[in-house]
């Protein structure tokens, strides 16, 4: 059974809760839904906890911080934070400081698909 609100999707899937955030650009509205929402998973399941961002263009470092405690204290309850579809900065960031570990990697990877690296010739994606 899916639920949706202004600006996420909070779905049951297979001994997780995947909470989708539908809105493009990062704002108070979008920081206290989620905050509240990851409130009432983690203390009324004990199911793992996905994060899908990326519908979001960018992660401020505050939602960074936010997203890493949350994963120190699912992981000492025993579960996991899968964290899906970051911007490829914050892959970087998350990676330069072996911040990656904190969170369950899936087969799709971390990364949203084809962004466009400006390092790299024009049409050539990041895989």
């Amino acid at each position: 059974m899916a639920k949706k609100t202004k600006h996420l999707s909070v779905r049951e899937i297979d001994n997780a809760y995947e909470i989708v955030v539908n809105s493009h650009e990062f704002s108070n509205q979008v920081d206290n839904e989620i905050h509240s929402v990851i409130g009432m998973l983690f203390f009324q399941t004990r199911s793992h906890i996905q994060l899908d961002v990326t519908n979001l263009n960018s992660l401020p470092v505050s939602f960074l911080v936010q997203i890493l405690s949350l994963a120190r204290d699912l992981r000492a309850k025993k579960r996991v934070l899968v964290l899906v579809g970051v911007p490829i900065s914050t892959y970087h960031f998350l990676n330069r400081f072996r911040l990656t570990r904190m969170f369950f990697p899936v087969k799709g990877g971390m990364v949203k698909r084809k962004v466009q690296n400006p390092l790299r010739a024009k049409g050539e994606f990041l895989r």
